[in-house]
């Protein structure tokens, strides 16, 4: 080992109205081996805390503790070929979950040129997350629905040293996000023993299920002309749709996000140094 350590934590926080809004610990411990390999992975327990803007300005309401876990692990950077891990997931122990895995690949075929591949992939049901507030006959009904959510974004940058003086960065990324929604409720009693008295079933009648695209794409060429003087060109491109449907279906969401509407902008910059 070149170096390894441990950390103990703990937290907690209240509002002003005495609330305590979070308690928890945590252990987490990194690692550096002999060949330049990190690893590191911290575990979390949360208890039962209040949450005052679960509403979004109505009443507050307590939340399940839960418990999550994340890890990392990066190879020898120095290499032609490196890669890279995080991942982490969550449980309240109470139907509402969520996991995600982010592996990336770093390419160096040269000392000028870099090529970075990432992808993110997530995965989250949540129980009680908010939907809407319906003002009914005087009475406002803060509703809350089951979440079922997938989303996926991949990263892609290239770095290229044309010359000292010129270089180019190039950095995409489709984006995709599907929520379908269900088992809708209203809070009623947001400081109730547990979390079926907390909530009572909502025939709620719209529809907030999305499927939401984008891709984002930002190009920089870089020219220093002169010593300390530098000339940048940049071209951004944005796509982006909204559907109301929640499935989630990789090949027709990702495909998707090229085809939708797109912004195009053109930047130029110029700079001058002035020595004196």
């Amino acid at each position: 080992m070149r170096n390894k350590n441990i950390n103990f934590n703990q937290w907690a926080g209240w509002n002003f109205d005495g609330d305590r809004r979070n308690l928890g610990v945590n252990v987490n411990s990194h690692w550096t081996f002999t060949n330049n390999l990190d690893f590191g992975s911290g575990f979390n327990v949360n208890t039962e805390g209040f949450s005052d803007r679960i509403s979004r300005g109505g009443p507050g309401a307590l939340v399940p503790g839960n418990l999550n876990q994340w890890g990392y692990f990066d190879s020898d950077g120095r290499k032609r070929v490196s890669a890279s891990f995080f991942g982490s997931w969550a449980n309240d122990r109470n139907g509402s979950w969520r996991w995600s895995v982010e592996p990336s690949v770093n390419y160096r075929p040269t000392t000028a040129l870099q090529l970075n591949l990432g992808i993110d992939y997530s995965r989250n049901v949540d129980q009680t997350q908010w939907v809407n507030n319906v003002r009914d006959a005087g009475t406002t009904h803060y509703v809350f629905g089951n979440i079922n959510q997938t989303t996926v974004g991949i990263s892609t940058r290239l770095n290229y040293t044309i010359r000292p003086t010129l270089t180019l960065q190039i950095y995409a990324q489709p984006y995709v996000s599907s929520g379908a929604y269900g088992s809708f409720k209203e809070l009623v009693d947001g400081r109730a023993a547990t979390l079926e008295e907390r909530y009572a079933p909502y025939g709620y009648g719209g529809n907030p299920n999305f499927n939401y695209l984008s891709f984002r794409t930002t190009n920089v060429l870089r020219w220093e002309y002169r010593p300390g003087s530098a000339l940048f060109v940049v071209w951004q491109q944005g796509r982006e749709s909204v559907t109301p449907y929640g499935d989630f279906q990789f090949n027709r969401d990702v495909s998707g996000a090229f085809d939708a509407p797109a912004t195009n902008v053109v930047l130029v910059k110029y700079t001058r140094w002035f020595n004196f």
